[in-house]
C-alpha cells in the first residue's frame, strides 16, 4: 500500500515539474487595458507615427461607416484565415471592433502567431471612453 502511494506521488512530481517546463520562457501577454490608464491620444499618437498600430477588426463594410483615426482595417475574418498583418511581431498592436468580442478573439490570434505586444482595447464605446472619436475619412 505505501508503493502505490510513493508511486502516485513520483508521478505527480513528474507530471508538475513537465508541466512548469513546458510552458515557453516568453509568453506574449495580451494586454486589456482599463481605459483609465491609456488615451486614445497616446495610441493616436504612436499609430500616426507608425511606432504603434491601430487595428479596426470589423468588416470593411463596418469601418467605411465610421472608424478612429490613424486605424487600419484588417478583419476578424481576415485573421482567422491566417491573413495577418504585414508587421514585425513586436510591433504594438492596438486592437478594436463594435463590442470587444471579435478583437479578443483576434488578439487570441495574433498571439498565437506569434505577435509579442497586443492590447485589446475593446468595443467602440471603450475607445470613446478613452477619448476617440469616429471618423468617415480614410
Amino acid at each position: 500500500m505505501k508503493r502505490i502511494g510513493l508511486v502516485a506521488v513520483v508521478i505527480a512530481v513528474l507530471v508538475g515539474a513537465f508541466l512548469l517546463l513546458s510552458k515557453p520562457a516568453h509568453s506574449p501577454e495580451i494586454s486589456k487595458q482599463p481605459t483609465a490608464k491609456l488615451s486614445f491620444a497616446t495610441v493616436q499618437n504612436e499609430a500616426s507615427k507608425g511606432s504603434a498600430f491601430l487595428i479596426d477588426v470589423r468588416t470593411a463594410e463596418e469601418y467605411a461607416a465610421g472608424h478612429f483615426p490613424s486605424a487600419i482595417n484588417h478583419s476578424l475574418q481576415d485573421i482567422q484565415a491566417a491573413k495577418y498583418p504585414k508587421l514585425a511581431k513586436d510591433t504594438p498592436i492596438y486592437l478594436y471592433c463594435n463590442s470587444g468580442n471579435r478583437s479578443g478573439q483576434a488578439a487570441k490570434l495574433l498571439k498565437e502567431a506569434g505577435y509579442t505586444v497586443i492590447t485589446d482595447l475593446g468595443g467602440i464605446d471603450d475607445v470613446k471612453a478613452m477619448g476617440g472619436k469616429l471618423t468617415k475619412q480614410p
